[in-house]
């Protein structure tokens, strides 16, 4: 009889039957989860409710009424402003083109001094000499091309000084003027708003 009495104790200890309860009682990790759940949802509906509640109110209607005046005044200031930068952009560059083509004319007499005849005089007397005369006339005017050079690029660049200045000093009141034009229109925008 005391092994009846113990077995019955085993199953009924060692299953965890529980015979007060129908559902068994959920751990504290599931509750939580389930009351953000639930908060979440509620704070959800409560804010789609009070955004519907405003889109619907007065004050909804007048902001949204704004807005489309807002944009409706908006839309041509930025077109405005598109065109004037447009406009100014295609000046400066027109100018700045027209600027580049009087310094390149201007230089291309220097440049076809500076290559084309040092390299003519140059192959003539290559034409009369033979191997080794040649390979020690090249070495010497290799070396007094290269001085030539360094010279021809310093006085390239004080002629060039005053072209490179010239550009500026023209070109500055464009781009001062495009400067002007773009500050006052953003001030216009900025006073509108």
């Amino acid at each position: 009889m005391k092994v009846h009495l113990v077995l019955t104790i085993v199953v009924f200890t060692g299953c965890q039957a529980n015979l007060f309860y129908a559902d068994e009682p959920k751990p504290q990790l599931e509750q939580l989860t389930d009351a953000f759940r639930s908060y979440f949802t509620l704070a959800t509906r409560s804010v789609e409710e009070t955004v519907q509640m405003i889109r619907t109110s007065q004050l909804g209607q007048e902001v949204n009424q704004l807005a489309i005046t807002l944009k409706s005044q908006m839309d041509p200031l930025a077109e405005d402003l598109k065109t004037k930068v447009t406009k100014g952009a295609e000046m400066l560059r027109e100018r700045v083109g027209v600027e580049l083509d009087t310094v390149r004319c201007a230089l291309k007499p220097y440049f076809e001094y500076v290559i084309t005849d040092p390299i003519k005089k140059g192959v003539d007397y290559l034409k009369s000499l033979d191997s080794e005369t040649l390979k020690d006339t090249l070495l010497h005017s290799s070396e007094e091309l290269r001085g030539n050079l360094e010279q021809s690029i310093k006085e390239m660049q004080a002629q060039l000084e005053p072209y490179s200045e010239g550009l500026r000093e023209k070109l500055n009141p464009y781009t001062q003027n495009l400067k002007a034009q773009l500050t006052s229109l953003y001030e216009s925008l900025t006073k509108n708003n």
